[in-house]
């Protein structure tokens, strides 16, 4: 009798897992994710505030979202198609830029973030 109120509860949990978020992260995930770390990394070198670009964290969080939903587009992106190795080597070229920002390591960010290099076909 304890036995089977035991795998009924473990089969109950095993059933719930996928309703608390467990799972690959979804595109939007990823943007997320790319645009706070960009943010905070800006705002941890100085580069937001008054006379900066953006002059919250959240006003740069939200220019930054809307920059990386338009730079891996759904139909690209979607559907577990960010390739993490790639994501990740995008997330340390922002690190980079969103302190200095100097023309190259801007070049070089666009070109590590894009949909083709990001996402996978």
């Amino acid at each position: 009798m304890r036995i089977t109120a035991v795998l009924k509860s473990s089969l109950m949990l095993a059933l719930a897992l996928p309703l608390f978020g467990c799972g690959e992260p979804t595109r939007e995930d990823y943007r997320d994710e790319a645009a706070e770390t960009y943010c905070d990394r800006a705002d941890e070198c100085g580069n937001i505030g008054d006379g900066q670009d953006y002059e919250t964290v959240s006003d740069c969080v939200i220019d930054q979202t809307d920059l990386f939903n338009e730079a891996w587009p759904a139909d690209e992106c979607g559907n577990g198609r960010i390739n993490e190795t790639q994501f990740d080597s995008c997330v340390d070229r922002l690190e980079v830029v969103a302190c200095d920002g100097n023309f190259f390591d801007q070049l070089s960010a666009l070109d590590e973030c894009r949909a083709g290099n990001v996402c996978t076909n």
